[in-house]
């Protein structure tokens, strides 16, 4: 198993779980706005992967957070879930050495 493997399963079983839980107290299944963001960040991940980009796991965060904080902010079980993933996506990120935060924004020196 490579390097941040484990997290990043974990990632996206997470993120998959959310999209069946509750959110903000709408039923499951319910059509979601936060849910088509679950979808993107899950697309993104994979495809950063995929590909060895790091460009597309922090575009795959990004949209994480973006379904996180549409609706209101509150402690549902989809919110939660979604949150976990986002914290595995990181986790796995490091591991394996992956760039989250672009060179130029890491506070790199111009010169």
């Amino acid at each position: 198993m490579t390097r941040g493997r484990g997290w990043f399963l974990g990632a996206g079983v997470l993120a998959l779980a959310s999209l069946g839980l509750p959110w903000a107290g709408q039923l499951s299944g319910a059509g979601h706005p936060a849910r088509v963001a679950v979808l993107a960040a899950l697309a993104l991940a994979v495809v950063g992967l995929r590909r060895r980009q790091d460009q597309w796991l922090t575009a795959a965060l990004a949209a994480a957070g973006v379904g996180l904080l549409l609706g209101g902010v509150d402690a549902s079980s989809g919110r939660v879930a979604l949150a976990a993933a986002a914290t595995c996506l990181v986790l796995g990120c490091r591991a394996a050495g992956h760039r989250l935060v672009p060179s130029r924004w890491a506070g790199g020196t111009a010169g």
